[in-house]
């Protein structure tokens, strides 16, 4: 069972709890506030933590199944935690916390390493729960839970975790973004979340906020300290060089027809040469896409009674390895190297100090692309 289907038979447990919380004085759940999500962001003097927690009432407060925020400023993470157990009047238990947010000004502006260090030494907070950072402030994405009528933390951790083998999301744990920082060449990348407003409809309530998140940008960082931020495009053209991320679509004209196809599976050599270059051959394996919402619903899936003429292969052929090529491109002028090529390197060559300060832009690469159908 997923973390995050834990936490939801928590809250819903909670609720239970809570409505009969009076007969059973001393209680352990009653005196905590449950943390589903924690975001930070920056101030003059520190920081500003924001917490969304699920918390059983206690006589005079209403109870239901669904999270309300707390904010606190302070110096560091540990004060804050601390003001949050004040604010609520309850011990701030992170043991069900999913996802961890950083804002813009936060991650833009400081090197962020007491952050994670905090978290990761934290005995209760989950080495795989999410990390990711977002657009404007972290306080301003966890408020939006009124507009998605659901968990705003619960929310990100599932598009990220769970949904990301059907669109193609390269997502990060905080145990797998900690140890980027500390390899040799220091590169990790958080995915970025933006809330993206939509028309109301409810004639019944017409002012109320609607929209959804988007997932379609990244951040990179070196040494916790941000360096840029990746566009779809080119992070379309990351998801390219890991193996473990399927789903790609493409869409391609078909003599006047717009006809979609899907990446179901990826095949990816990455070598030495014997002149001291590095050479990256991606097999992509696609099919006819459409929708079908008996097996995932909303998501693309395949269709396997179409053959695909070979001018729609050289499409995606030709699209793929634009977008490889673009963030290629991004990795080597802002000197980042998401596709540990350092690595490759070291495993030939050893760990050296001149290794680890290479510029990525000084790694002559051949890029291989090649499409069939599955």
């Amino acid at each position: 069972m997923s973390n995050i289907k834990r936490v939801a038979i928590l809250i819903v447990v909670v609720a239970l709890v809570a409505l009969v919380g009076e007969s059973f004085n001393g209680s352990n759940i009653l005196d905590r506030a449950i943390v589903l999500g924690i975001g930070i962001d920056a101030t003059e003097d520190g920081l500003e933590l924001t917490a969304e927690v699920v918390s059983p009432g206690n006589g005079t407060e209403q109870v239901g199944t669904f999270s309300k925020t707390v904010s606190v400023t302070a110096r560091a993470i540990g004060e804050a935690m601390q003001r949050v157990a004040e604010k609520t009047g309850k011990e701030a238990s992170l043991g069900q916390c999913v996802v961890l947010i950083l804002g813009q000004d936060y991650y833009e502006q400081k090197d962020f390493s007491d952050t994670i260090e905090y978290f990761i030494k934290h005995d209760s907070f989950k080495e795989s729960a999410v990390i990711c950072c977002c657009e404007g402030t972290a306080k301003d994405l966890l408020n939006r839970g009124d507009a998605l009528s659901q968990s705003v933390s619960l929310s990100v951790a599932t598009a990220l975790l769970d949904e990301a083998e059907n669109v193609a999301i390269y997502t990060n744990n905080l145990l797998d973004f900690a140890r980027s920082q500390s390899e040799l060449h220091c590169t990790g990348f958080l995915n970025k979340v933006k809330f993206v407003p939509s028309e109301n409809k409810d004639a019944q309530d017409p002012d109320k906020m609607q929209g959804f998140f988007s997932y379609s940008e990244m951040a990179i960082f070196r040494k916790n300290s941000y360096v840029c931020a990746l566009n779809e495009e080119e992070v379309m053209g990351m998801a390219l060089f890991f193996k473990d991320v399927t789903g790609d679509t493409y869409v391609c004209d078909d003599d006047g027809l717009l006809k979609t196809l899907k990446v179901n599976d990826k095949q990816i050599e990455q070598k030495l040469t014997d002149d001291g270059g590095m050479e990256i051959n991606i097999t992509l394996s696609v099919r006819f896409g459409r929708t079908d919402s008996e097996e995932v619903s909303g998501a693309i899936t395949a269709k396997k009674d179409k053959e695909i003429a070979q001018k729609l292969l050289d499409d995606v052929q030709k699209q793929a390895t634009e977008l490889a090529n673009k963030f290629l491109a991004k990795q080597a002028e802002y000197n980042f190297d998401l596709i540990k090529l350092h690595e490759s390197y070291r495993r030939k060559q050893g760990t050296s100090s001149e290794l680890a300060n290479k510029p990525t832009a000084d790694f002559p690469i051949k890029l291989t692309l090649k499409v069939e159908e599955n």
